[in-house]
């Protein structure tokens, strides 16, 4: 029983060797290349785990405990992430209004923009977009 160390008591634990090993379960390469462009694509809309389990030929159970053990999160989760991360490039490459942005992401509004935002990282939308936004970056010019 390679991995194991067995107690007085008869029950196993994992031995370091076990723990540090790849772990498995995940999902395979063209899995991954399939739902992050599906992902992608589709962000600005309702992405559904059911419709995401299907792309991968996955029941939603199977597919949600592979999708965290290769992502490291819950694939909602991950949608969220991605949806803030366009969102932090949009509120860097353009001068529309964050409500606009939140629609461009997928999110209902403003508010739940914000309040995801400031979840991830820690600032509000608008003080992150402040700090790091240029107007040469905002694709305006000074004449």
């Amino acid at each position: 029983m390679d991995g194991f160390k067995t107690s007085a008591t008869g029950f196993g634990a994992l031995s370091e060797t076990t723990m540090a090993s790849p772990a498995r379960g995940g999902l395979a390469p063209w899995q991954v290349r399939v739902l992050n462009a599906h992902i992608d694509a589709n962000l600005d809309g309702e992405i559904r785990v059911e419709e995401l389990a299907g792309l991968v030929r996955l029941s939603v159970s199977h597919f949600g405990r592979a999708f965290k053990q290769t992502f490291g999160r819950t694939p909602h989760a991950h949608v969220i992430a991605e949806r803030v991360e366009r969102a932090q490039g949009l509120m860097l490459e353009t001068t529309e209004p964050l409500a606009q942005i939140a629609f461009a992401v997928g999110l209902s509004d403003q508010s739940h923009l914000s309040r995801l935002f400031r979840q991830a990282t820690g600032e509000s939308p608008f003080a992150w977009r402040r700090a790091r936004w240029t107007p040469a970056a905002g694709g305006v010019t000074l004449q």
